[in-house]
């Protein structure tokens, strides 16, 4: 054989050597497509999971967190509570402990897992749980971040033994259980440091937790940070599957776009960087919303703002299609309650009905005003009155008081008068029968069954018959029939086009020549709340109202959101576990730092929110939800606009992660303990020699 290549032409063997690699090349693609059908991935132990971020590591303590942040991812892994949120069910359930409710809801019972452990070996016991919630969170001095996502206050803790511990509550309250999700802190490691000064204690940048994983280091390399996490080889529940997560922390997602060959996963990726990763083809986007909702938050108790025409007007001249579109958004939101039905309340932009709000307001279009000033006088100066025309009388009173009508009825009755010297009354061309000369009025129904009742448009006229024989038509009404959708179609379709031609008008005035000017502030980042203002700026011009955009840095902001300086706010507000409006609505929340951004006052709201945290029955609680939304409606101290959709990147090797039902981004962690991040593939059961065989002929 060697001979015979051998006295080969140089040509010929690269054409042999070339066919060599072109069959190599075709048994391999065959080969691997054939693998890759007849055979499964399945996920094994081990593996390094790298995670990219952008941010600041904050401190790493549960209780200094702001939820969903990095520094919350960080605390999801490391620490743990009495109990966890569960995705997958949507309820808090046992962690560290299994607990038991009283019959009357105030007193809960924990008992701590006989092998929960911190990570320094040292048994988790009730003297921890008693430190951190009566010795830290209940502290006069303590200031933690937790406190602005859960109310502590009226909650004793009492000992019961090494391993179990009681809260007893004051009331009873539906929502107790969400605040035993707080990461527990070690006392044998902080309990001689006063709540002065936990915050600048060195625990915070080395924890110790009972997590899942356990802190090993933080340290700069280049241009980025790296945090190690390992396995906890005795943690109470199952031991992850991987062993070892490392978090990158970059300044931008540009300086991390450089390292995305290196990460397994991108944490809260910007649309704009979604088409990149998706054409590396290495990772895959998750889409994922949050219980959130961005609004433009109105400022009640601004001079302008507290008429609440003018707060209608701008929620009518808000198109939220318009500007979901505008930001690659899927999901418009109507209701701050998010866990009532959101079509119940949908709000239809209409540029009209707007100026028709604003028509009953102080604010008024400039030739508006010089109308109302303006009157006709004489060649001496004297006012011309002018003579009323008297309206034509209306004979038709019912149905709709003999308004044009549309109806889902297939009978109506139509009622009416009649003028003096009547002898007969005809509708279209049917006489009434039972219309005797000298009645005062007159009825007459319209049926499907009687045929003078058709689905669509229907137009009756009205007439009279004299004793003189004249026949003369008195009064006319339209009624259309058909179904509620068929109505809500049409409407919207009228809406399209009068939106659509609606024009920018001039800056609505007051008699004292002031312009209708408000000021709108929104935070620098994310930069779609910037988009957001600039987008209601445009929209908000075809009603007359002038809007001053500004801008701030994270300082600037923190401080005009402090003080209200604002007639309005581009913000986001997340509801969590709860889904509880509470910190947002109540009144005692209006309060300089308060989360009450709209300063809305009103005490019936107040009761019903106080209402709904002690609510377990659900029939009860959605009818309360529906009592505060109805409220909101009409007082209207904000224009909720959109839910955000996040995106996260992913490998493929990671396997059994969950994004479903997420409250917070780092909730994707509450299920770590399943994650795979190695795999392997092998052939399914029954593969042979003659599965390949028959694979090949059905190729061909």
């Amino acid at each position: 054989m060697r001979k015979k290549i051998g006295r080969l032409t140089k040509i010929e063997k690269i054409v042999v050597a070339f066919l060599a690699i072109t069959i190599a090349i075709t048994g391999f693609q065959i080969g691997n497509a054939f693998y890759n059908e007849h055979s499964d991935i399945f996920p094994v132990e081990g593996g390094v999971y790298v995670e990219g971020v952008v941010g600041k590591v904050g401190l790493i303590n549960p209780l200094y967190i702001h939820q969903g942040s990095l520094t919350h991812d960080l605390t999801q892994l490391v620490f743990s509570g009495l109990t966890k949120y569960d995705p997958k069910t949507r309820d808090v359930i046992g962690d560290l402990a299994e607990f038991t409710v009283s019959e009357n809801g105030k007193e809960y019972t924990f008992t701590i897992k006989e092998n929960a452990k911190w990570h320094d070996g040292v048994k988790v016991t009730s003297d921890d749980v008693v430190f951190t919630y009566d010795a830290v969170i209940n502290h006069p001095a303590f200031n933690g971040l937790i406190l602005n996502y859960n109310d502590y206050s009226g909650i004793k803790v009492a000992k019961i033994d090494e391993r179990t511990v009681q809260f007893l509550l004051e009331e009873a309250d539906s929502f107790f259980l969400v605040k035993t999700i707080t990461g527990l802190l070690p006392e044998h490691v902080l309990g001689h440091l006063p709540v002065e000064v936990l915050d600048g204690a060195p625990f915070n940048q080395i924890p110790v937790g009972s997590g899942p994983y356990r802190f090993i280091s933080m340290a700069p390399i280049d241009n980025y940070a790296e945090i190690t996490l390992e396995a906890f080889e005795d943690y109470y529940n199952k031991e992850p599957n991987i062993p070892t997560i490392q978090i990158k922390v970059f300044s931008d997602y540009k300086e991390l776009m450089k390292h995305v060959n290196d990460l397994d996963g991108i944490r809260n990726l910007p649309e704009e960087f979604t088409e990149k990763i998706l054409n590396r083809g290495r990772l895959n986007l998750i889409r994922y919303h949050l219980p959130q909702y961005v609004a433009a938050f109105i400022n009640t108790q601004s001079p302008i703002l507290k008429d609440v025409n003018v707060r209608l007007a701008l929620q009518l001249g808000t198109d939220k299609k318009s500007l979901i579109e505008s930001l690659n958004q899927s999901k418009i939101i109507d209701t701050p309650l998010l866990e009532i039905n959101q079509m119940d309340w949908v709000y239809q932009y209409s540029v009209k009905k707007a100026n028709g709000a604003l028509y009953e307001t102080d604010w008024q279009l400039p030739e508006a005003i010089e109308d109302e000033e303006e009157v006709e006088v004489d060649e001496n100066g004297e006012v011309i009155e002018v003579e009323e025309i008297e309206a034509e009388p209306e004979y038709i009173t019912g149905p709709n008081g003999g308004v044009n009508w549309q109806t889902t009825d297939t009978k109506i009755t139509l009622t009416g008068t009649t003028p003096p010297k009547t002898k007969m009354v005809a509708i279209n061309d049917y006489e009434l029968q039972k219309y005797v000369p000298g009645d005062p009025g007159w009825s007459y129904v319209a049926s499907f069954d009687f045929g003078n009742l058709k689905k669509g448009e229907n137009t009756f006229d009205v007439y009279t018959i004299s004793f003189t024989e004249e026949k003369e038509l008195i009064d006319s009404i339209t009624i259309v029939q058909g179904t509620e959708n068929e109505f809500i179609e049409k409407e919207l379709e009228k809406l399209a086009v009068e939106n659509e031609e609606a024009t920018t008008v001039p800056i609505r005035t007051n008699v004292e020549g002031q312009a209708l000017t408000l000021k709108l502030i929104t935070p620098e980042n994310p930069s779609d709340y910037a988009e957001v203002a600039s987008i209601l700026k445009e929209q908000w011009k075809k009603i007359g109202v002038n809007l001053e955009v500004k801008t701030l840095d994270t300082e600037a902001f923190q401080e005009a959101l402090f003080k209200r300086e604002y007639d309005l706010l581009i913000f986001g507000q997340n509801l969590g576990y709860n889904l509880d409006a509470y910190p947002y609505w109540h009144s005692s929340q209006a309060k300089e730092g308060g989360y009450n951004l709209s300063q809305f006052k009103n005490f019936i709201v107040d009761s019903l929110l106080d209402k709904v945290r002690t609510e377990s029955d659900n029939e009860g609680r959605q009818k309360t939800l529906n009592d505060i939304q109805e409220i909101i409606r009409k007082e209207v101290p904000a224009v909720f606009l959109y839910s955000p959709t996040y995106y996260f990147a992913l490998s493929d090797s990671i396997q059994n992660s969950y994004f479903e039902n997420l409250a917070t981004a780092s909730d994707r962690f509450t299920c770590i303990a399943d994650w795979y991040g190695r795999v392997n593939r092998q052939f399914n059961e029954g593969v042979t020699p003659f599965t390949f065989a028959d694979w090949i002929i059905k190729q061909f």
